[in-house]
């Protein structure tokens, strides 16, 4: 018995998973309004719109994807430039920049915004995309939000996914310092909820050409509740409700008097972080007001810019219900592609987890299209 169960995990329970990996293989869907200019420069420049998504043969399930290329994609020791954004209120974030030999102030330029807890460094899902925006020749910069990559709080102000205005400062920085680049914005996650409130908020006084969105959640009241399940609690939502609670941890005499900070420490869930540090902190009458402000899929009307989406269906953190596929379809801006699998921020291809995937092919064609084929 016990060789027969060795047996078939050996042998046939790969061939299985490769069988099943060719056959939920298919083309992503994707949803943009007929005739428009970004419906023509799409479909001349997105190869990935055409081609099935192959789903890595021996993890081509979501949640595994998810926890793959988590625990086992290398973070690469890019040579990255830190710089220190002071802003008006004295706080602090650290902007890094990659900027490959020959460029010059015309150089097009990649903004990145790591997820909810990510940094520059400790973020495989924004490293790997750097490393394809560099082999393109394009500068990158990731932007850390306040508190994270090695830049210690100054003042009572975070971050959060309804208020991008710290991400307004910094790219209107960008923009003054390289005014003739033309410049992307690329958002993973919370990271992407961001940089789509920023563009909904500035409308055409933008400080970005373009932007793609990568695995963000349409909709933070249902990405929550989906998110609780037993799954995706267990496996990533208390860990990184841990980590948000230890971001602060540090911080108990700055925010002592104005949250009840033995509460924030019980967090276990994003939605009590929410509930217990960011609703007291930045004055939301509630977490469901903040969320109702965070929610991106009330707002595709407000894009002013050409905006891809990628999501998938077996992402926990973003349940495709919640995207709105009539807006996008009715949108002259936004292009949102939707494969059926993938996970959250990974879309493996390859057997290894290190190799370039989706993200990276998507980047790429998408930033030619921004950057080469604009007109």
């Amino acid at each position: 018995m016990v060789l027969e169960l060795v047996f078939f995990l050996v042998l046939i329970a790969p061939i299985f998973l490769w069988m099943y990996s060719w056959y939920i293989s298919a083309v992503p869907k994707h949803f943009v309004k007929p005739g428009t200019w970004l419906h023509k420069k799409a479909q001349a420049n997105l190869r990935v719109l055409e081609q099935k998504y192959h789903p890595s043969w021996w993890c081509p399930f979501g949640t595994t994807q998810t926890v793959v290329r988590q625990l086992f994609r290398n973070c690469p020791d890019l040579p990255f430039e830190r710089e220190i954004v002071e802003f008006e209120d004295g706080g602090a974030a650290g902007i890094d920049w990659l900027i490959p030999e020959g460029t010059d102030d015309t150089t097009p330029i990649v903004i990145f915004l790591p997820g909810i807890t990510g940094s520059t460094h400790d973020s495989s899902y924004v490293l790997h995309p750097v490393m394809e925006a560099r082999d393109k020749g394009w500068k990158c910069l990731v932007v850390n939000p306040r508190g994270l990559g090695g830049v210690k709080l100054r003042t009572t102000r975070t971050y959060n996914a309804a208020l991008p205005h710290d991400f307004a400062f910094i790219a209107k920085m960008v923009h003054e310092r390289y005014p003739e680049a033309r410049k992307l914005g690329c958002g993973f996650s919370m990271g992407g909820m961001i940089l789509w409130n920023y563009l909904a908020m500035m409308g055409e006084d933008v400080h970005l050409d373009a932007g793609m969105i990568v695995s963000s959640p349409w909709d933070p009241m249902v990405a929550s509740d989906s998110i609780e399940c037993f799954i995706p609690q267990t496996i990533f939502n208390r860990f990184i409700a841990k980590s948000l609670v230890d971001i602060v941890r540090p911080y108990r005499e700055l925010f002592k008097d104005m949250v009840d900070f033995d509460a924030v420490l019980k967090c276990n869930t994003v939605r009590g972080f929410d509930k217990a540090f960011v609703t007291p902190m930045y004055g939301f009458e509630s977490y469901e007001a903040y969320y109702k402000m965070a929610t991106l899929a009330t707002k595709v009307d407000k894009i002013k810019i050409p905006c891809v989406t990628l999501n998938s269906v077996d992402d926990y953190f973003s349940p495709v219900q919640c995207i709105p596929i009539n807006d996008i379809a009715e949108s002259e801006n936004v292009l949102g592609i939707i494969t059926n699998h993938g996970g959250h921020t990974a879309f493996m291809e390859s057997a290894d987890p290190n190799a370039r995937g989706m993200v990276e092919k998507l980047l790429s064609q998408w930033g030619n299209l921004v950057f080469h084929d604009y007109h």
